[in-house]
């Protein structure tokens, strides 16, 4: 299995914090001061912030650049959050598929009438 570049690692990173601290692009652009089209750019892959920046984004979410940049481990806190950020999403797919069945069924009982 091999390893993804450290730009992928990054990008990755940049757009797993700023979701799981509830940031939009454009909430995160104007607390660090730089564009949303800049933090895109960055969670694309196409650009990566400089030092400073990344310390400024550790101190922002609570964590060190080494996590940032993929060089450690995600510290458990972080792990967990993303285990019940997948399982609320999990859960949000399951009652969106729910709805989507019972609008239907709906749909099908007012044809008949």
């Amino acid at each position: 299995m091999s390893e993804k570049p450290r730009e992928e690692v990054i990008a990755q990173n940049l757009a797993l914090y700023r979701k799981l601290h509830g940031f939009t692009q454009a909430q995160l652009a104007d607390a660090i001061g730089y564009s949303d089209k800049s933090i895109s750019k960055w969670e694309r892959g196409d650009g990566t912030p400089d030092i400073f920046l990344l310390l400024t984004l550790s101190e922002i979410y609570g964590i060190t650049v080494s996590e940032l940049v993929g060089q450690t481990e995600k510290c458990k806190s972080t792990q967990e959050k993303i285990k019940y950020a997948e399982h609320d999403r999990k859960e949000l797919e399951r009652a969106k598929k729910k709805a989507l069945e019972r609008a239907k069924k709906q749909k099908k009982h007012n044809e008949k009438k």
